[in-house]
């Protein structure tokens, strides 16, 4: 936006600087750090960020209006060979319509010490490449020369933008220890930004500062040079904003997390609104209800659900065997779901006419979701679509209204006083399953009475069982039918692995992954996708047992079992996110070898998750020569949170310990 409409002759524009001086000047290195051999604050970290600093500017020019400059230089240190990959840099760049970001002053260098001297590689400017990452967003990628143990690594760019609102957020913690991570933000009193931070690393210094700084104008008048010259001055107040975080840990991603994104310790940036002299604040972040609008409207969002009325003949062809509302809307989801093959991409809004998207029989994840929609439209049904966020796209803050945190929509059928989420995109999962990456949160349902929320969960348990008969040779071999049955999530990853394979692949996979002798299987619902996915086994297995003199040890848990606890970290500073809720049974029934006797069995054992979160049983008992076991795990929630977490890990304590209790038999 410009302050001036005059034509431009010259512009002095007086630049925010902090008194503080910049923790890093790109090209000068210290020895000692090209020397260095350890990080001594975590002697296992395979690389360390020595320092990256990044500031962000709003600038004012004469000509184009205000821009985002943002800088930044980094250096870090390799210092094992499973850091060598720390030399793979990506810069993202935003881009809509015609206009984008530009990338400038782009240099690197890799310091070695070769032959007790100090050897830089430069980066080469054919050395970097741009790829298409979104519709909007490009990534320049490039890898840094003569990367090895020891070497220094040093980058530093600058980024030009139009996009104010696209303002850069911050990350302090990486995946690697990060000793000195400082960030600077310069922002005119026009601009309003909502800032927030993330994850649990204390902010070492925070400070603010506010400053008069001026503009100086001198502007023509008229077209006519002669005329003269003006010269304005105008005063705004700069805000300067300054970060640092020293000595944060590698941020280490433990078992059963949505997105790092979410834990990482970072700053984030919205734009709220914007207020120039003499003008109206102009909100920009609006309401969820300015968003909903926005998209109820939008053609390529809401108005696909609308309009396509060449659809309207084949959703009643895909319905005419169908009698129930029920019924139209799961024929309609299973047309699309076998007729359509998803591309992969994640996306929120269409980027095709769905005329072409039918036609092709291929789209993104919002074409082929619309579709459906748009099917379910024309048969009478009360559908909306959803926007979501993926799981590893991160969770949606239900305070910031900004449509930028969605990636991704589903679709919400209500049909009487049940309500159903749908999505097309995978052909092993049926009517009312979203896949599980689709499990985050809550998505935003898009209507034109006004919007809502609606939880993204499964509406079932998905469960395993797992059934052995069977006998125990007095070699240690087991012989045995087994039997299993899968469920909901369990079911869809065990059909798609059996789908996308041949039978005899899908079975040596079975039987290299337990090691044992698959002499005969059978395997029945394998495309009913409502039913148990059910295979039956008939199996061989060697040396399942200790034999020594007339003592066989034996652990009954053939299959299934927990071998290590998941939850090794003493505490957590984030959630616990299974995604779902589910059971995992073992049922065991053995003939044990003629003349041998049970002479330690465990225990009978029954544990519980405060809240009846949870719970785990197992049981044992022997009728004559035959020994029976069940071992059940059930989590009956998806989600706990960080207080919960010291009691879930000594549940999962328990189980492990306990599944890896032996039986010990011996001879009369």
């Amino acid at each position: 936006m410009r302050l001036l409409l005059v034509v431009a002759i010259i512009l002095i524009v007086e630049t925010a600087s902090f008194a503080q001086k910049a923790p890093i000047k790109f090209g000068d290195v210290p020895l000692e750090q090209i020397q260095m051999k350890v990080y001594d604050k975590d002697s296992s970290a395979s690389a360390v960020v020595l320092t990256d600093f990044g500031e962000s500017s709003i600038e004012y020019n004469q000509i184009e209006g205000f821009k985002l400059i943002f800088q930044r230089t980094k250096r870090v240190k390799i210092l094992t060979k499973d850091g060598l990959d720390q030399g793979d840099f990506s810069i993202p760049l935003y881009h809509d319509g015609d206009s984008d970001e530009k990338l400038s002053n782009l240099k690197g260098i890799t310091y070695n010490m070769e032959g007790g001297k100090v050897v830089e590689s430069k980066l080469k400017n054919d050395a970097q490449f741009k790829e298409k990452y979104s519709p909007n967003l490009n990534l320049v990628k490039f890898t840094m020369p003569n990367v090895k143990e020891g070497s220094i690594i040093e980058i530093s760019y600058r980024v030009i933008s139009d996009f104010l609102f696209n303002f850069q957020d911050w990350e302090f913690q990486s995946t690697i220890p990060v000793a000195w991570s400082e960030y600077r933000a310069n922002i005119p009193e026009y601009y309003y930004y909502e800032k927030y931070m993330q994850g649990y690393l204390p902010v070492s210094i925070n400070e603010q500062t506010s400053e008069l700084k001026s503009i100086v104008l001198t502007t023509n008048e008229g077209m006519n040079t002669n005329s003269g010259y003006n010269t304005g001055k105008i005063e705004y107040t700069l805000n300067t904003n300054r970060w640092v975080v020293e000595n944060a840990p590698a941020f280490k991603e433990e078992a059963y997390i949505t997105s790092y994104k979410d834990y990482i310790s970072k700053i984030n940036f919205e734009i709220s609104y914007t207020k120039f002299p003499d003008q109206p604040i102009n909100k920009i972040m609006g309401t969820w209800e300015d968003i909903n609008k926005r998209y109820v409207e939008s053609s390529d969002f809401g108005g696909e659900i609308r309009g396509n009325g060449f659809l309207k003949k084949i959703a009643q062809e895909i319905t005419a065997s169908s009698t129930t509302s029920e019924e139209k809307a799961a024929a309609i989801h299973a047309y699309v779901r076998n007729n359509f093959a998803w591309n992969g991409l994640s996306r929120k809004y269409t980027e095709n006419p769905l005329r072409k998207i039918f036609d092709d029989r291929t789209g993104n994840s919002a074409e082929l979701n619309l579709l459906m929609g748009s099917l379910l439209e024309k048969i009478g049904v009360e559908v909306y679509p959803v926007l979501i966020s993926t799981r590893n796209n991160g969770f949606v803050r239900e305070m910031t209204p900004v449509s930028s945190q969605f990636n991704y929509s589903i679709i919400l059928v209500k049909i009487n006083d049940k309500q159903y989420l749908l999505d097309a995109t995978e052909k092993i999962l049926p009517f009312g399953i979203l896949p599980e990456r689709c499990l985050n949160g809550k998505g935003l349902v898009v209507a034109k009475a006004g919007h809502d929320w609606v939880t993204l969960s499964s509406p079932i348990r998905s469960r395993q069982v797992y059934n052995v008969d069977g006998k125990l040779t007095e070699e240690a071999t087991l012989e045995a039918k087994l039997t299993i049955e899968r469920t909901g999530y369990f079911a869809a990853r065990d059909r798609k692995q059996y789908l996308t394979k041949e039978e005899k692949e899908y079975v040596k996979n079975l039987s290299d992954g337990y090691q044992l002798e698959i002499t005969k299987s059978e395997f029945s619902n394998t495309k009913e996708l409502g039913n148990a996915f059910k295979e039956v086994h008939e199996i061989v297995a060697s040396e399942r047992a200790t034999v020594s003199s007339n003592t066989i040890y034996l652990n009954p848990i053939f299959f299934a079992n927990i071998k290590e606890n998941p939850f090794k970290a003493e505490d957590r500073k984030y959630p616990v996110d299974f995604g779902h809720s589910f059971d995992q049974m073992y049922v065991l029934k053995l003939v044990i070898p003629e003349g041998y006797v049970v002479d330690e069995a465990p225990q009978p054992k029954a544990i519980a998750l405060p809240g009846g979160a949870g719970r785990f049983t197992y049981s044992f008992s022997q009728i004559g020569n035959t020994i029976n076991l069940m071992n059940n795990l059930q989590i009956t929630k998806s989600v706990f949170n960080q207080e919960e977490y010291a009691s879930l890990r000594e549940f999962y304590n328990q189980v492990v310990a306990k599944q890896a209790e032996q039986v010990v038999f011996k001879k009369k």
